[in-house]
């Protein structure tokens, strides 16, 4: 059962189900030299976009035709979300980016890809309030320890959200938030990713995998 969203002070709570956040760990393990990005699902009932109960891995490779690429995950992913998924209804309320050149100059700090400009105007239209882009830093696993950093000072996600949901706004932006004001909370098992094992990273494809091959399915259905 999900917990109503709650703030501390002025401080947001932005929630990943143990189903979400361990999928996006298994596709940055997986493509550690890659760009990786991914769509966040959330219930059809969540207003504020906060509850990720889902992840779609979306891409782990630049392609000269991105657009057309995005639209057509998006698509599906959309499709999967609103009618067949085991949850029940949803939509796409969040994307997640990791891994690759993402971290290379501006002194470390960490820049969104270019993908994710075009990833959030096509779904922004569908985010009710806003929608939330989540840069996770390369330190966030540590391989050795299986533990991920999620205390407030050192935080490996960085959350930016866009000014307008509407994606036909001239104006649309991505806008990193404040530190203070955004706090991402990982459920059960809360730090510890003992059950994702190297070789489970195998069993999470992405699009870029199904472009490929067909038969690798970007849902992820057997994923435990």
């Amino acid at each position: 059962m999900r917990e109503e969203n709650t703030k501390e002070g002025e401080e947001e709570i932005i929630h990943f189900s143990s189903l979400a956040h361990r999928k996006v760990f298994a596709h940055i393990l997986k493509h550690p030299n890659s760009d990786v990005s991914g769509a966040l699902l959330v219930r059809e009932d969540d207003k504020d976009n906060t509850f990720y109960e889902d992840a779609i891995p979306l891409f782990h490779s630049e392609s000269g035709n991105v657009s057309v690429l995005n639209e057509i995950a998006l698509t599906h992913i959309q499709k999967y979300a609103n009618t067949s998924h085991p949850i029940g209804a949803m939509h796409v309320g969040g994307l997640y980016f990791a891994n690759g050149n993402i971290y290379a100059g501006k002194g470390g700090k960490g820049v969104l890809p270019d993908r994710a400009q075009g990833l959030a105007e096509a779904v922004g239209g569908g985010a009710r309030n806003g929608i939330r882009c989540v840069l996770v830093h390369p330190t966030a696993f540590d391989a050795e320890t299986k533990k991920v950093s999620t205390s407030k000072s050192s935080s490996p996600f960085r959350v930016f959200k866009s000014n307008n949901n509407n994606a036909n706004n001239n104006n649309f932006e991505l806008k990193e938030q404040d530190k203070g004001s955004v706090k991402v909370v990982l459920a059960p098992p809360l730090d510890r990713l003992d059950a994702l094992p190297p070789t489970n990273t195998k069993e999470v494809f992405d699009f870029d995998d199904h472009f490929d091959d067909v038969g690798k399915d970007w849902r992820n259905a057997s994923f435990s």
